[in-house]
């Protein structure tokens, strides 16, 4: 166990073997611990690593097992003898800690680690930073259920992601989030059909001239009788329940349609739409994309598909002929969250991209971390030596506004200038931040500039 109330870890060398067990030995090995006559405290911890490669090592190509190698044998350092972790995947690990005095020992053992994997280090002859999130989940507070306590693990771990401590412990209250797993996929079948869901769209403005260029396509729903489900759980109910692509359908002529509505009152903006990794297996997608920009008159040139970095690679050579025929149509395409994945320099100049969106992982602390600033400074001019557009996600303050501008950021997107906003609000919204500029600029606007 971790921390400095607890015992240190041991001393001798501890080989992988002793702590490290298969999916199936770490779930009997949790069950083993529950299910005891005079069971401790005993913590669930999944932890998932967000990849960074920073500076030069953004061109390098680093294999998973030599990553996987340097965590296994920082966690064989860390743990106690009675600790046991497994890999669930490449990116994601769980890790049972039994015999516990309390649960703040569960959170000392996730700040321990989280601070350990924080450390830059180097994989074949690249340097590395990993950015893992935990989510806690202990028994007996929440049951002796070990496939409910990894599941409330999970939750945990996908809350984290999105806090400043990295961390998350499962309570009660988070438990809509549990509902992916019990009965929302049906409501949300039903209220696709029904059209019941919102698209809301978030601005885009050009650094330099302060205009709004382009809008993000971001999907709302709030169950009858229920709170607002988060994007991220919503997007996991319907991957969960088959209903990926049809949503994915549902939100591209949804966003089409408004933007027809923009562009017929004047509002001259392109949108971007999220495409999930699914969709690119579709071999009849071009022609779906197609026919909808065809229903609503919407020019090829105004859409932009967004797709994830490290999910393309996954299958690298059929999604590539994928893009290629999408880029055929005439649209855009973003690689979203870059930085967060495997690319090397080789495959971003096979990629028929025309735009690359800094994730808001490396613009949150680019004030305070020196790695993030001269990440996203390697980043902006990695995509101008493409000829690429630069996004930044998450921007919320002007000082984080002036530097993205000394760094050549082209696009940003955020609070600073709006939340995600209903297509009424953004006509609204788009109307007063064009007086806005007329007034401070004391001139006419160009809106194409």
């Amino acid at each position: 166990m971790i921390g400095h109330s607890l015992p240190p870890p041991h001393q001798s060398s501890i080989s992988a073997r002793q702590h490290q067990l298969t999916h199936n030995q770490l779930v009997n090995f949790l069950r083993f611990e529950i299910n005891k006559a005079e069971a401790s405290a005993t913590a669930v911890l999944i932890m998932k690593l967000r990849r960074a490669k920073r500076l030069d090592a953004i061109i390098g190509d680093i294999s998973t097992q030599s990553i996987n190698h340097y965590t296994n044998q920082l966690l064989d350092n860390l743990l106690r003898d009675a600790d046991h972790y497994a890999h669930f995947s490449d990116d994601q690990i769980c890790l049972v800690l039994p015999n516990l005095a309390n649960n703040a020992q569960s959170i000392l053992a996730a700040i321990k680690i989280l601070s350990e994997l924080h450390k830059p280090f180097i994989a074949d002859d690249y340097p590395v930073m990993l950015r893992p999130h935990i989510g806690i989940a202990n028994f007996p507070e929440l049951g002796s259920d070990a496939s409910q306590l990894l599941m409330y693990a999970d939750i945990a771990s996908d809350i984290a992601a999105t806090n400043e401590q990295g961390y998350h412990v499962y309570q009660p209250e988070d438990h809509i989030k549990t509902e992916i797993y019990s009965g929302l996929d049906i409501e949300l079948g039903k209220a696709i059909k029904a059209n019941e869901l919102h698209v809301h769209y978030q601005p885009q403005i050009n650094i330099q001239t302060g205009r709004c260029l382009s809008i993000e396509a971001l999907i709302r729903w709030t169950p009858p009788g229920q709170r607002v489900i988060s994007p991220a759980t919503l997007i996991s109910i319907a991957e969960n329940a088959g209903l990926i692509n049809t949503l994915t359908l549902w939100i591209l002529n949804t966003a089409l349609r408004h933007t027809a509505t923009f562009l017929k009152t004047g509002i001259d903006v392109s949108i971007s739409v999220n495409l999930p990794p699914k969709m690119l297996k579709d071999k009849e997608l071009p022609q779906i994309v197609q026919q909808a920009l065809d229903i609503w008159e919407v020019p090829a040139s105004q859409l932009t598909l967004e797709i994830t970095e490290s999910l393309i690679i996954d299958d690298f050579e059929s999604s590539l002929t994928m893009l290629l025929r999408l880029r055929e149509l005439g649209i855009r395409l973003s690689l979203d969250d870059f930085g967060t994945g495997y690319s090397s320099l080789a495959y971003l100049k096979r990629f028929p991209v025309q735009e690359l969106k800094i994730d808001i992982l490396f613009i949150r602390n680019i004030h305070n971390s020196r790695e993030d600033t001269n990440l996203v400074r390697t980043i902006i001019d990695l995509a101008k030596n493409f000829n690429l557009t630069t996004v930044a996600e998450g921007v919320e303050d002007q000082e984080t506004f002036n530097l993205l501008r000394d760094l050549g950021c082209d696009l940003v997107q955020g609070f600073l200038y709006s939340h995600a906003l209903s297509d009424t609000d953004f006509i609204n919204w788009y109307h007063q931040h064009i007086s806005a500029l007329h007034t401070s600029l004391g001139t006419s606007i160009n809106p194409k500039s």
